[in-house]
């Protein structure tokens, strides 16, 4: 009962946040094309600081759209500028303004029905543990007979409707509005909160975050640098790969999916409201100068972010994250580098 009235309540603020600004649509521009440094400091209205030093950056993880290479990247800013780093990935995005530490808010958006498919590829047609895992031995081998069908991939948790265990949002496997689901944590059944006050209430706070990253732009090298600016850290476009991915790559390469009209078409629909989503917050790009793709992000502020933990050079980050693994699992380190650990200074200048 407490879930359910939580949820009611923050539907309800969210679309009164939206429609409060029915009349001046102008004024909500899209984090994907216009980042900022700025904090939202109401939950009930658009009201925006300027002057607020940043303690933390959170990445909300969007399954199957780049997010664990992207999540690797998040992490080396906010350790490269000394501020405390969360993520979330299968439970609601966090709500800028909820959290008690200044939060610098960023997540990301693939095109909805490529996300889905291959979201079906990776974790919906076969399984991880007990069957893909297992090619490396030799217990299974993946076939068409042996691998769920894209068919019956059309359901709000994949092949399956979600049903929220104990009340409580949780989507690890999603074929259909996804976003829409993962952004209001408001689709769990038990709430009967209809999916279009769902898409009002993910729009308004996808709105209230810093910045959006537009995966497919990342192959525009403008666009890198422009992000890369942004932040003041190169790598954005380092790979990293997902747990299981090289086994699904591998049984997908042996069975490749063929995708019939009509199913494609059904996926299509039944994606609507995830496709709008993405559609309103990623056109400013087609209208922005004519659609010359010009990306004139806000250059890095190092004043914006007050560090509160230890800062480690993004160019030390790989050996750093080693050398924090390594003791946590009750390895000797051995020091090979000197880390420079800054305390709490005034702000560094940026080698760019």
């Amino acid at each position: 009962k407490e879930n359910v009235s939580r949820a009611n309540n923050k539907a309800t603020r969210l679309s009164e946040l939206i429609h409060s600004q029915i009349n001046t649509q102008s004024a909500l521009q899209s984090p994907v094309c216009h980042p900022h440094f700025q904090t939202h400091v109401s939950n009930n209205s658009w009201r925006w600081s300027n002057r607020t030093q940043f303690k933390r950056l959170y990445f909300f993880h969007a399954r199957k759209a780049g997010g664990t290479s992207l999540a690797d990247y998040f992490a080396r800013v906010a350790r490269h500028h000394g501020l405390e780093f969360a993520q979330d990935e299968f439970l609601e995005a966090e709500e800028p303004g909820t959290h008690d530490l200044p939060t610098f808010y960023v997540t990301h958006l693939r095109e909805p029905i490529g996300r889905s498919i291959s979201h079906f590829k990776y974790q919906g047609r076969w399984l991880c543990r007990g069957q893909l895992l297992d090619m490396r031995s030799g217990k299974f081998v993946p076939t068409e007979e042996n691998a769920k069908k894209i068919e019956t991939w059309n359901s709000t948790g994949g092949h399956s409707p979600l049903t929220c265990n104990e009340g409580k949002f949780k989507l690890g496997e999603c074929a259909v509005n996804c976003y829409t689901q993962w952004f209001s944590g408001l689709s769990c059944p038990q709430y009967k909160i209809p999916p279009s006050e769902q898409y009002q209430s993910a729009r308004a706070l996808l709105l209230k975050y810093n910045f959006i990253v537009a995966l497919e732009k990342l192959e525009d090298p403008a666009y890198a640098s422009a992000v890369e600016r942004f932040f003041g850290v190169p790598g954005v476009t380092a790979k990293r790969g997902a747990y299981c991915q090289r086994s699904s790559h591998k049984a997908n390469l042996m069975n490749p999916l063929k995708i019939k009209k009509k199913t494609m078409n059904r996926l299509v629909r039944l994606n609507k409201l995830d496709v709008s989503l993405y559609k309103e917050l990623t056109d400013c790009f087609d209208n922005k100068d004519g659609g010359n793709n010009t990306y004139d992000f806000p250059k890095f502020e190092p004043s914006r972010f007050d560090n509160i933990t230890f800062k480690v050079p993004y160019d030390m980050y790989n050996e750093w994250k080693s050398e924090e693994r390594r003791k946590m699992h009750g390895e000797k380190v051995i020091q090979t580098t000197t880390i420079t650990i800054e305390a709490k200074e005034e702000p560094e200048e940026e080698d760019w």
